[in-house]
C-alpha cells in the first residue's frame, strides 16, 4: 500500500469519526430510552451481559407501559449487539443503543 493511500485512508478514517461524533452530539433520548454502557478494558462481557439480564427483569415491573416497552427494547438491543463481541477490545467499548429523537422530532432506533 504506497503511503497516498494510507494517507487517504487515514482521512476516510478522521470523516467517519467526525461525523459519527456530530451525531452522537446532536442525538437526544426521551427519558430512559437510551442506554450508555461502557465497558472498561479487561472488564468481562459476561459479567456486562448477566447484568442487563438482571436489568431486563427488573424493568418488566415498570407500571407505565410505553415507558416499559422503550426501556425493554433499549436492554435488548444492547445485548443483542454485546452478543458481537466474545471479550472486551484492548481500548475497552462503549454502546449507544435505544430510541433516537431527530432534529424534526422524529423516533429511530439507533445502535451505535
Amino acid at each position: 500500500m504506497s503511503d497516498e493511500q494510507k494517507e487517504e485512508d487515514l482521512e476516510i478514517e478522521k470523516w467517519k469519526t467526525k461525523k459519527l461524533l456530530k451525531f452522537l452530539n446532536e442525538a437526544r433520548g426521551n427519558g430512559t430510552s437510551m442506554i450508555s454502557l461502557i465497558i472498561p478494558p479487561g472488564d468481562q462481557v459476561s459479567r456486562v451481559s448477566k447484568m442487563l439480564s438482571d436489568e431486563l427483569a427488573t424493568a418488566s415491573n415498570i407500571k407505565s407501559r410505553v415507558n416499559r416497552l422503550s426501556v425493554l427494547s433499549a436492554i435488548i438491543s444492547t445485548q443483542q449487539r454485546l452478543k458481537l463481541y466474545n471479550k472486551t477490545p484492548e481500548n475497552g467499548l462503549i454502546l449507544y443503543c435505544g430510541t433516537i429523537i431527530d432534529a424534526f422530532n422524529k423516533e429511530k432506533k439507533g445502535n451505535i
